[in-house]
């Protein structure tokens, strides 16, 4: 019989399963990733696949760091797979230490994360409000593609973490609303159709998913952010404004000369939870120009919902579960 103790809590929306393991071997997190997918790919199936996940289940593995300097490794899965980076689960992830009192607590409590995209610092404060300074964040580049309802669409590839690509709602012709949601799945298959080759040849990561923005105001700025992830046989929505895709998005607008250094931009998501991103400052990435991306709860980032224990009985038929049905 397997069996894992793990913690649920939610930011913005979006769940986390949280799961400690420690000791998996690697001699730095992208080293620890791949020993994952190779050997502990039953924990990621048994926390999102159905009967015992869903399609909005995602975990977060928390290990020892390689980096001296993190208190500790996150490795990031979901049903598709494991992840880079992901930003909700991080700070949802840093408050739930802070708070639960696994990290010494004070007014502002600095953390430092070791993740396979690098190091990345968030600070909680009392509250349990969260700041997170990203990984560095750039745009690829456009690409062009064709779509069945909507003619030729401008892809921008942008990275916060993951890599995205970019769609502009206005673009579409369309307003958004939880109506057109099913649509945006549907558009998102034929885009990884059409984009995902080119992507991994521009930008050499694959493609996590793309965000559906659209402007709401610009004093203060102000943006829908919807972002669908995963894969194109299983997208999956984030019920968050999305950490990697508002520090992708913060990269596109000031590459646009539409967010200044220093200066607030708000991200709404599909459920209207809020995020705020913010260019900390710039920098130079392997000779590509990058902004240093900071993005921040408006609330408390971790609420717990639970504390469960998921098991697979040894004559279980459907053993570690299957994907998430798309209904």
């Amino acid at each position: 019989m397997k069996v894992l103790s793990l913690i649920e809590v939610h930011n913005a929306g979006m769940p986390v399963r949280i799961v400690f393991v420690p000791g998996i071997p690697g001699s730095d997190m992208r080293e620890k990733k791949a020993y994952c997918e190779r050997n502990l790919d039953w924990i990621r199936k048994l926390l999102t696949h159905e009967p015992r996940g869903s399609g909005s289940s995602y975990g977060a593995l928390v290990t020892n760091p390689p980096d001296g300097r993190a208190h500790y490794g996150a490795l990031f899965f979901d049903p598709t797979g494991w992840h880079d980076m992901c930003g909700h689960a991080s700070m949802g992830l840093a408050c739930y230490l802070v708070r639960s009192g696994l990290l010494p607590a004070a007014d502002r409590t600095e953390v430092i994360q070791d993740t396979p995209a690098g190091l990345v610092r968030l600070v909680v404060d009392r509250e349990g409000r969260v700041s997170m300074v990203n990984v560095p964040s750039f745009v690829l580049g456009d690409i062009r593609t064709r779509t069945t309802k909507f003619g030729g669409l401008t892809v921008h590839l942008a990275f916060g973490g993951n890599l995205y690509g970019l769609v502009d709602l206005d673009e579409l012709g369309v307003d958004w609303s939880p109506e057109l949601l099913p649509e945006l799945f549907e558009l998102s298959k034929e885009l990884w159709s059409g984009v995902s080759e080119e992507a991994k040849r521009v930008a050499a990561y694959e493609l996590y998913g793309f965000r559906f923005s659209k402007r709401i105001s610009r004093s203060p700025p102000r943006y829908y952010g919807i972002l669908v992830f995963g894969n194109q046989g299983r997208p999956l929505l984030d019920r968050s404004p999305s950490g990697t895709g508002s520090s992708a998005h913060l990269a596109y607008l000031h590459h646009l000369g539409e967010a200044g250094v220093r200066e607030d931009v708000e991200f709404v998501s599909a459920i209207g939870t809020v995020f705020v991103g913010r260019v900390v400052g710039e920098t130079v990435l392997e000779g590509r120009r990058a902004i240093v991306p900071e993005v921040s709860t408006v609330t408390r980032a971790c609420y717990v919902t639970g504390y469960s224990t998921a098991i697979l009985e040894p004559d279980d038929p459907l053993g570690e579960g299957f994907p998430p049905l798309p209904y």
